[in-house]
């Protein structure tokens, strides 16, 4: 008999790393304070994290539903890093760079920072790992730290400028790049019979729904919340090309003044 679908799962490590990381960003913040809407975002990070891996959701992901487990897998590495990195300042992403040191300059590189997380999610939602991991504590945790590590990884280069700054049309090629090579796992997920054993073999069915349904759904989501968050985070760029664009214009316009008052 699978426990209640409103009983808490905890996930003790992600616990821990929250803590720390909070601690962390607290002392960073304190030497090199920032906005208030910087701090709140990282907030809103952790507790995305926090609240996906240590609540019913886990439950109803385990026990019950795959929709749920993707639901958690896009929350922890779609939603959650995008919000963490936005919440650094420019002072505690540069030292995150400096720390990483080479290593970490070649992985942010939009050339291989792309290929390993298409890699990485694709891999990750294959059928034996997947069913593998909801029967493995363990090798769940390993799963949903993978996830958070490689969504860091995907967003650095669209969001920070160290240890190099990508050009903003770069930065919206690969956004869109990632929109697209993605998309097929969405797709297949909706429009294939069930693939998780797991999930078709459990002895509840939730709400009524079906295998194929729960499958389906779950594609679904993970297209559509890809839509929003890659489009939006596209329309952020073109503002920031825009006005990359007029701060240009104004630079030059200014150069030519200068020029023409120095021939007369």
């Amino acid at each position: 008999m699978p426990p209640s679908p409103w009983s808490f799962t905890f996930e003790p490590l992600f616990l821990v790393l929250a803590g720390v990381a909070v601690v962390l960003y607290v002392r960073a913040w304190r030497r090199a304070p920032g906005p208030p809407w910087r701090a709140w975002c990282f907030g809103a990070g952790v507790v995305l994290v926090v609240g996906a891996l240590n609540s019913p959701l886990g439950t109803i992901a385990i026990e019950y539903l795959v929709l749920f487990h993707l639901l958690q897998n896009v929350m922890i590495s779609d939603w959650a890093p995008p919000l963490l990195l936005i919440g650094l300042t420019p002072a505690m992403r540069g030292a995150v760079a400096a720390h990483g040191g080479r290593w970490f300059a070649s992985l942010t590189r939009p050339t291989v920072a792309l290929p390993v997380w298409l890699v990485g999610w694709y891999v990750v939602h294959l059928s034996a790992f997947y069913d593998a991991a909801v029967r493995n504590p363990l090798l769940l945790a390993l799963e949903h730290a993978f996830l958070i590590a490689i969504g860091v990884l995907f967003w650095w280069p669209v969001i920070c400028d160290v240890p190099r700054a990508a050009a903003t049309l770069t930065r919206i090629g690969y956004v869109f790049a990632a929109f697209v090579f993605s998309a097929f796992l969405g797709l297949a997920l909706t429009f294939s019979p069930p693939v998780y054993d797991y999930y078709e073999s459990r002895p509840e069915r939730l709400w009524g729904i079906t295998a194929e349904q729960d499958q389906n759904l779950g594609g679904i989501l993970m297209s559509t919340e890809q839509a929003l968050v890659f489009f939006a985070a596209i329309v952020w760029l073109l503002v920031r090309l825009f006005r990359e664009e007029a701060e240009a214009e104004e630079r030059l316009a200014a150069e030519q003044r200068a020029a023409g008052l120095r021939e007369h």
